[in-house]
């Protein structure tokens, strides 16, 4: 309502033709695409700035460690509860909730003063992406199923990868010519504006035709879900390792710049839009708990050959094969999550998994951290390797039934 009198009245002086500014004609599945990739724009700001945030605020690796994976326990909580809320009143009030927390987390992180504003504003972006991706993903299984929800699934996956990379694309620009501030102020307009546009949409809340079950424990935490959720645990705190200090690792061992730790950094969720896309149709072709196990192999070799490297061009190439295949896990895992879960509860089904990258992601960067000042910064690279290949051996208990369950 607001928004078609606000047209008509711009329209009187000839500033907008049409009376309407409108989402509706967008397919909902789309518009969870396009707020994936505003929901992802902050995702690696924090970790590509962690020397910088130890120099500006004077902190230890432990404490920094703590200030930017502090705030996933509140996002945890969050995670938790908004999966039932999903499945009760819908994803659209979820989601436009999590595109303002994403606004304000910006914001609060933009003119942060001390610590406690650093860890209150990544608080409010962690926050919003598990309100998003819950919402997200249990919409898009809900109107595709089979090879199309593999085929999207690597879109919208290609598409957050998207959002992440330009971000980090333009950090490096920003390091070097302005302030580390702007990183995050130039993405308040846009979040905004999208979030106020998606209050109009009548859409994201549909549903397909499906049976109503009553809610039972057992319905969800079957034992092949279950060991789905303890493998990638590991696999979790594997890619959290290595991807929360490799910039320091870059910084503080092989003596690179902020600015080019970064620009190496970026490149992964560059390569990430096509390593989302690939995973997303071979996931299909060839079956998602396959394609998830080639996907781990490899991602342990790249990561114990990192520390061997002869020259930086070589390490920051086996890392930048270990972040496309970080990113390539989750069209398959996205999948497998709809696959071991039933439809009616999907929104539960999807809040597990996330909930269970926040636990991981919030756990282990202050472990690793007290490993490092035990020993160096090269410890990451055997412990990775190690929690890898355990997230293999786990993998191979869980059974993929064909077809998702009703």
């Amino acid at each position: 309502m607001t928004f078609n009198f606000i047209s008509e009245e711009f329209g009187r002086f000839g500033i907008l033709h049409k009376p309407e500014i409108s989402l509706n004609s967008i397919n909902p599945v789309w518009l969870m695409n396009i707020s994936h990739m505003l929901i992802e724009v902050y995702l690696f700001i924090h970790v590509s700035l962690l020397p910088v945030f130890i120099k500006s605020f004077s902190l230890s690796i432990f404490e920094v460690s703590l200030i930017v994976t502090g705030p996933r326990i509140f996002s945890l909580i969050v995670s938790l509860v908004s999966g039932a809320l999903i499945d009760k009143v819908g994803a659209k009030p979820t989601l436009i909730l999590g595109m303002f927390s994403q606004a304000l987390g910006g914001a609060l992180v933009a003119v942060s003063w001390d610590i406690f504003s650093l860890f209150l504003g990544i608080t409010f972006i962690n926050i919003a992406s598990p309100l998003y991706h819950n919402s997200g993903l249990s919409t898009i299984s809900r109107f595709l199923d089979g090879k199309k929800l593999n085929g999207m699934i690597g879109i919208h996956n290609a598409l957050g990868s998207l959002g992440s990379a330009t971000a980090l694309i333009l950090l490096p620009i920003i390091l070097v010519y302005g302030d580390w501030r702007l990183a995050y102020l130039i993405w308040i307009p846009p979040i905004l504006i999208w979030a106020i546009l998606l209050i109009g949409t009548k859409h994201i809340d549909s549903k397909i035709s499906q049976k109503k079950t009553n809610f039972s424990i057992n319905l969800i935490f079957t034992k092949n879900f279950v060991n789905f959720l303890i493998a990638l645990s590991f696999l979790f705190a594997a890619s959290t390792a290595i991807t929360t200090y490799i910039t320091s690792y870059l910084v503080f061992e092989k003596n690179l710049s902020e600015a080019i730790s970064s620009l190496i950094f970026a490149i992964g969720p560059i390569l990430g839009i096509f390593a989302s896309l690939f995973s997303g149709k071979l996931a299909g072709t060839f079956g998602e708990k396959r394609l998830l196990s080639v996907i781990t192999i490899l991602s342990a070799l790249s990561i114990i050959l990192i520390p061997f490297s002869s020259s930086t061009i070589i390490l920051a190439s086996l890392y930048v094969m270990f972040a496309f295949l970080s990113s390539a896990i989750w069209p398959p895992v996205s999948a497998m999550t709809a696959k071991l879960t039933p439809a009616s509860f999907r929104g539960v089904g999807y809040s597990l998994t996330t909930s269970t990258y926040q636990l991981i992601f919030a756990v282990t960067p202050p472990i690793i951290a007290k490993l490092i000042e035990l020993y160096s910064l090269e410890i990451i690279f055997p412990t990775s390797f190690i929690l890898t290949v355990s997230s293999l051996i786990l993998l191979k208990l869980v059974n993929i039934k064909t077809g998702s369950i009703e």
